[in-house]
Order: structure tokens, then sequence, then C-alpha cells
């Protein structure tokens, strides 16, 4: 019985990832909401980053996983002096988002069965604490991918697919245990945090920037001061692991 309610809920958490995409392909938007689904999406983003994975990175005591923020970052400069991206949001921009999302919800399906198996108290608490923080990574993924492409539809899959990287972790724990070195995860989560930091401090925050708009530098500071709260109330609740 307790392993049934354990997978409805963990579907129930993947299925809020795409919450997001699905109100965001409900009808069609203007270049200035773009603009404003691109300013929200970057303060959620850098306070993911800063919130949520970065204490992540520090949770071992240890400043070992550090260098890996710095290949994250690095790796992705790379790419985009390779690319010669112009300064928009485009292509490279959006790789990173997506390889970083992607990768921190697939460690967070580990992460959520090894932690049940350790201490099924522990475990539950990740478990809430992923089904309440699913649903602004659904919103920033799918925002992001929007204001980029402008197709409604690759926003929805985009959202959806963090969902489907969850369940697929979860369901490969055994498989990750045994293949990857210890303390795999960390390093995925530190190299996460440094394309995170790459995408929203030295790309996304500059290039709203430009628009000399204070409205967009609104929507930017107010999604960061939401997703405090929610981090505040989290911590409050002692819901993190």
């Amino acid at each position: 019985m307790m392993q049934s309610v354990f997978w409805i809920v963990l579907l129930t958490a993947a299925l809020a990832s795409s919450i997001g995409g699905l109100l965001l392909c409900l009808r069609a938007w203007s270049s200035e909401a773009l603009f404003a689904m691109i300013s929200a999406g970057a303060g959620l983003l850098l306070a993911i980053t800063l919130l949520d994975l970065m204490p992540h990175v520090f949770s071992d005591k240890s400043l070992w996983l550090m260098p890996f923020v710095l290949v994250g970052f690095v790796t992705l400069f790379a790419l985009e002096l390779i690319s010669k991206s112009s300064g928009e949001f485009g292509s490279t921009g959006m790789i990173g988002v997506m390889t970083g999302f992607l990768l921190h919800a697939f460690v967070e399906g580990v992460s959520l069965v090894a932690s049940l198996r350790m201490d099924s108290e522990v475990g539950v608490s990740v478990l809430v604490a992923m089904l309440l923080h699913k649903i602004p990574d659904g919103v920033t993924i799918a925002s992001l991918l929007l204001a980029a492409t402008n197709s409604r539809k690759k926003a929805f899959w985009g959202a959806t697919s963090l969902g489907i990287a969850t369940i697929a972790g979860a369901l490969s724990f055994g498989f990750a245990e045994r293949m990857f070195p210890p303390n795999w995860s960390g390093i995925m989560l530190a190299m996460t945090t440094g394309i995170f930091l790459y995408v929203s401090a030295s790309h996304l925050v500059p290039y709203i920037g430009q628009t000399k708009k204070a409205q967009y530098g609104v929507y930017f500071v107010g999604a960061m001061a939401v997703y405090l709260i929610l981090s505040a109330f989290l911590h409050a609740s002692h819901l993190h692991a």
C-alpha cells in the first residue's frame, strides 16, 4: 500500500511540472508578454540556483564540489563562444536551461528513492518539497522556451520532460547506484548550478537590462520574491532533507 501511495504522489509531482506549460499553451501571447515571461523566468532561475541548488552543493560541508560549479559555468560559456551567439536569448541559452533542468530532475528522482530507502520520514520530506517546487520549475522552463521559440507545443513538452526525467531517475536508482561512482549526484547538481548561474546572471539579466523598462525588472524581482517565500516556507516546515 505504501509503495502505491509513493508512486501516486511521485506521478503527481511529475505532472506538476507540466502545469506551467499547460497554462502558457492555452492562448497566444504578445511580444510584451513574452518579454515578461523571460523576466519572470530569469528571476525564478536565479532564485532556484541560489536558494535550492547552491545549498545542496554545500550540504556535504566540503568545498570539493565547487570546481564542478565552475566546470558547468565555463562549459556553457565555451558553447556560447563556439556558437558565436548574437547576445539574444536563443539556442545556446535554451540548451543550457534544458540540460540543467533535466539533470536536476533526474537527480531528484534518484535522490528521492535513495532517501526513502535510508529513512522513510526523510523520503516523505523530499517528496513533499519536490511536489511544491515542481510547478515553479515547469513555469520557468515553459516561459523561457515559449519566449525563445514562440512555440506553445515546445513549451508544454519542455515542461513535461522534467516530470519524465524525474520518473526516469526514480526508476533507474539501482542502475545509477551500480554504474556511477559515489557522490556522482553531487557532481551533477554542482554542474547544473554552474549552468544555471551562467544562463541567469550572465545571459538573461543583461538581456532584460537592455530593454530599459522598469516593468520587466519588477517581474524579475517579483518572481525571485515568490520563490524566496516558497523556499522560506519549506525550510520553516523542515521539509528539506
